[in-house]
């Protein structure tokens, strides 16, 4: 008899873990969806998830990992897809299960979190023990059967395996970090979000100005005060932005000119400097280096600077060049 129970024992326990994936909706092959987060019980220092975005960012890192739905708003509350809110909580697919006939999901893992769609009820335990808690929350799991996906309450959830959660409602951005810990900063990770949303809807990428500069009606970033003589011009045509880098004066120039006005080495370095930060605000600093590198390549007037266009990967390019004899570098944007 005891044999017996013990097999009964056993086979309930492979039904509990056995996975439905019908509403759990796995990723296309070769797509990068997945990463567990959950190590020797030591929770990933953050996630971040943000409104319209088919990304989550974990542990401030701005390349994000890849999802093939969106987190969406609804009574108040970030809803994200059951596999994607899992795994980058640290549950792998193999430990969340589907029951198909009560409509319930449950993550085994570290924590045991169970959730009923159309349930305001929440029931979590611990892995090493039996007796947990159950509490009613202000929303409940929605299933989309359209899409054939569930998708979870992400603070509850997050809540339940041991983690804080806060909601920043100017970026529309959820971030999860260990409970009892310092919230990280994750500026950087949350502005690539906001790009990210701004490029799947189209929209303007908004900037933020770095200390002493300021954004410009055309989107640009624009040393203030203008602390050198970099001459810089927004256009509403095929050109977007013209910076142009002034060249170091000559000794005899410098001697008819107040000092103050003297170009010297250290400013067009400055100017250079400045056109880097400019271009790396709208177009980012891979793409501004390299075109700000070319145009370090011309030390005097003599010198000439044939023209040599950057592409940008959303259109368009950055022209550098500089004529014989010119006492300027001009480095424009052009669209598409």
């Amino acid at each position: 008899m005891k044999r017996f129970l013990a097999f009964v024992c056993i086979v309930m326990a492979m039904a509990l873990f056995t996975i439905n994936l019908k509403y759990i909706t796995p990723a296309h092959a070769g797509q990068e969806t997945k990463l567990d987060v959950y190590q020797e019980k030591k929770l990933v220092k953050s996630v971040l998830f943000a409104i319209g975005v088919n990304k989550y960012f974990v542990d401030g890192k701005a390349d994000g990992m890849t999802m093939d739905a969106k987190p969406f708003l609804q009574d108040g509350r970030t809803f994200v897809p059951i596999r994607f809110l899992s795994n980058a909580l640290g549950v792998p697919d193999e430990r969340i299960s589907w029951e198909d006939a009560t409509k319930t999901v449950t993550l085994t893992s570290w924590k045991h979190v169970r959730m009923t769609i159309g349930s305001k009820w929440i029931a979590t335990r611990s892995a090493d023990n039996y007796v947990g808690e159950s509490y009613t929350i202000d929303v409940s799991p929605i299933l989309k059967e359209n899409e054939g996906r569930t998708y979870l309450p992400a603070r509850y959830v997050a809540e339940a395996l041991g983690y804080e959660v806060g909601w920043d409602e100017e970026s529309q951005t959820v971030l999860c970090w260990p409970k009892g810990e310092t919230k990280p900063d994750v500026s950087a990770v949350v502005q690539k979000a906001v790009e990210e949303r701004g490029k799947l809807e189209g929209k303007p990428i908004p900037i933020t100005a770095p200390p002493g500069y300021k954004v410009t009606s055309m989107g640009y970033v624009v040393p203030s005060p203008e602390n050198t003589r970099m001459k810089i011009e927004d256009k509403r045509q095929d050109v977007n932005l013209t910076l142009m880098i002034y060249l170091p004066h000559t000794a005899e120039e410098a001697s008819k000119i107040p000092p103050e006005r003297v170009v010297t080495p250290k400013i067009v370095e400055a100017q250079l400097q400045q056109a880097e930060e400019i271009l790396a605000s709208k177009h980012g600093r891979e793409i501004a280096r390299a075109a700000v590198d070319y145009a370090r390549q011309k030390t005097n007037r003599e010198q000439q600077l044939e023209r040599k266009k950057f592409p940008l990967p959303e259109g368009g390019k950055i022209a550098v060049s500089s004529q014989p004899n010119a006492w300027y570098i001009v480095i424009q944007v052009w669209r598409v």
